[in-house]
């Protein structure tokens, strides 16, 4: 039983909304009791046929990081960085129509593969998957977070093959669609803050692996972003909406988080998420050529309207506030003949050692304060308005021009607290009414997109509240929400009995290529550290 006051209906701009949810344009959410806070498929596009159990949990996440499926053998490689490990887990049992408990068949000691082979290990942070030169590629962070990171080439197996040292903390590995190069986005975050003795803020950084001509002749650079630190370049970025520390080098400040890369193989977009940015790089010259910001989500817009308020109700409405959208994973898709980019739009703070970026907002009128970013702690920053962390929603932007032309405004809110007013906005590993209101909501983490039967969809994995949110963005002039599904079980007693907690990488399957002829989600669970499996209906 929970213990918050349930709330009947979603109150939105002060209006209370209590039968089934219509977004514009978008199906009709499937009419559910709200005091019960049922949990599956709104719409049934997504259904449940698998889940794999690391048999580890943690509040804290690490465990069901990121996970990649191979189609060529048919099993899937998942991170885990709290035991520095991979394992790998066949799915070519699974079927249609059926729940499936996945068994694993390897799993990896990463940790003394370097010692074996001379790598430092830290966390395991990412894995991606290349079917042409049938190899997997880790990215290790070094032991320290001052020391340079490794990608790591294993076979199928799990056989170290060789090694390749990139910048400092690797968060994320990807190959090029043609799998003629792999990319890492390197962090460098000053992770014993800034004032501490002996303290570094690493460089942020891109490594690029060529491997046009096999891993034994690959190619490596790691490229930063030096050309921005001169004056002028510098004051250029703040004019462009992009966030940097006061008196801090951009080059020392941008945190690269994310990489995805067009499907033409020529750019690269790599999202900067603390500084509210994009960076895009010629893979065929292997620059940067562009940063570029992406600007304030006004709250004071209705189609924006967000709780705010830890007040215990499930209440939308407009506020004073600007959102920085600060995107975690991003993705990129030819639709109609454009490139564009998919950023879920997540946040986030930075709480090094003695420093922190975060204040907070008291509303007018009330005891309720939401968290905001410190305005003395960024440049680009207008004063006198309040900056929350976050966009809450996911968007896509013209990825030539980095122009945003769709964002999700307020319907995560709006179909949480209709559905689960028990748990709305919840932490990940406790159920608690509005806990997340007064910081970042829901947390959308992850983003992927893939064509379906000749329509193209974006899932979504809210971090908070759990769950996978599905739209159709066939057409971007008209997005539809099209489903969501939570497997969370909000009356669990701890970690163990709550179901799925915490999506943190999504990893997509075409229907040629899955084992049940349909396509596939997967979808690693980082505090319940399990792997959930779910069928794709495009119809």
């Amino acid at each position: 039983m929970l213990k918050s006051k349930a709330i009947l209906g979603l109150a939105i701009a002060g209006t209370m909304l209590t039968g089934p949810l219509q977004l514009s344009g978008s199906p009709v959410l499937a009419k559910t009791e709200a005091s019960q806070s049922k949990t599956g498929s709104v719409n049934g596009k997504l259904k449940e046929i698998g889940n794999y159990q690391t048999g580890m949990s943690n509040k804290d996440g690490g465990i069901a990081e990121i996970v990649k499926y191979n189609k060529d053998n048919q099993k899937m490689y998942l991170v885990n960085g709290a035991s520095q490990s991979v394992d790998i887990v066949s799915v070519a049992n699974i079927k249609s129509n059926q729940k499936t408990e996945l068994k694993i068949d390897t799993r990896l000691n990463i940790t003394a593969m370097g010692q074996a082979h001379g790598f430092s290990v830290g966390d395991i942070t990412s894995i991606d998957v290349n079917t042409i030169e049938k190899i997997i590629a880790i990215a290790v962070q070094g032991a320290t977070y001052k020391d340079q990171g490794s990608i790591v080439f294993l076979n199928y197996d799990g056989d170290y093959i060789k090694h390749f040292e990139a910048g400092v903390q690797p968060d994320m590995v990807t190959f090029s669609p043609d799998y003629k190069y792999i990319l890492s986005a390197n962090e460098g975050e000053p992770r014993e803050g800034y004032s501490a003795t002996g303290a570094i803020d690493p460089k942020g950084s891109v490594t690029i692996i060529d491997i046009k001509k096999g891993v034994n002749r690959a190619a490596v650079q790691t490229i930063g972003f030096e050309k921005f630190d001169t004056v002028k370049a510098r004051s250029e970025l703040v004019r462009n909406n992009v966030l940097l520390k006061p008196n801090t080098a951009p080059s020392v400040d941008l945190e690269p988080e994310y990489i995805t890369v067009s499907d033409n193989n020529h750019y690269a977009y790599v999202s900067l998420q603390e500084a509210n940015a994009l960076a895009t790089i010629d893979l065929k010259t292997e620059e940067i050529i562009n940063v570029k910001g992406l600007g304030f989500k006004d709250y004071s817009l209705e189609k924006n309207a967000l709780d705010a308020l830890k007040d215990g109700q499930v209440k939308l409405a407009t506020q004073n506030l600007y959102g920085t959208y600060m995107p975690d994973g991003v993705a990129s898709q030819k639709i109609g003949g454009k490139n564009y980019i998919f950023t879920a739009n997540e946040g986030d703070a930075r709480e090094w050692g003695d420093y922190v970026d975060t204040g907070s907002y008291t509303f007018p009128g009330t005891k309720y304060k939401i968290d905001r970013i410190l305005n003395s702690e960024r440049n680009g920053l207008e004063t006198g308005k309040n900056y929350i962390y976050g966009g809450r929603s996911f968007s896509i932007w013209d990825a030539d021009t980095m122009e945003q032309v769709y964002d999700s405004g307020s319907d995560f809110e709006k179909i949480t607290g209709k559905l689960f007013p028990d748990a709305f906005n919840s932490s990940n590993h406790k159920t608690e009414l509005d806990s997340r209101s007064g910081k970042k909501g829901p947390e959308p983490e992850d983003i992927k997109v893939m064509k379906v039967n000749g329509k193209t969809f974006a899932f979504i994995g809210l971090e908070r509240i759990s769950g996978i949110m599905m739209y159709d963005v066939t057409d971007i002039e008209n997005v539809k929400f099209y489903d969501y599904i939570n497997l969370r079980n909000f009356a669990g007693n701890d970690i163990a009995t709550s179901g799925d907690l915490a999506p943190e990488g999504l990893s997509l399957v075409e229907a040629k290529d899955s084992p049940t002829g349909n396509p596939l989600l997967l979808v690693a669970n980082e505090v319940s550290g399990n792997v959930r499996v779910f069928e794709i209906s495009g119809k």
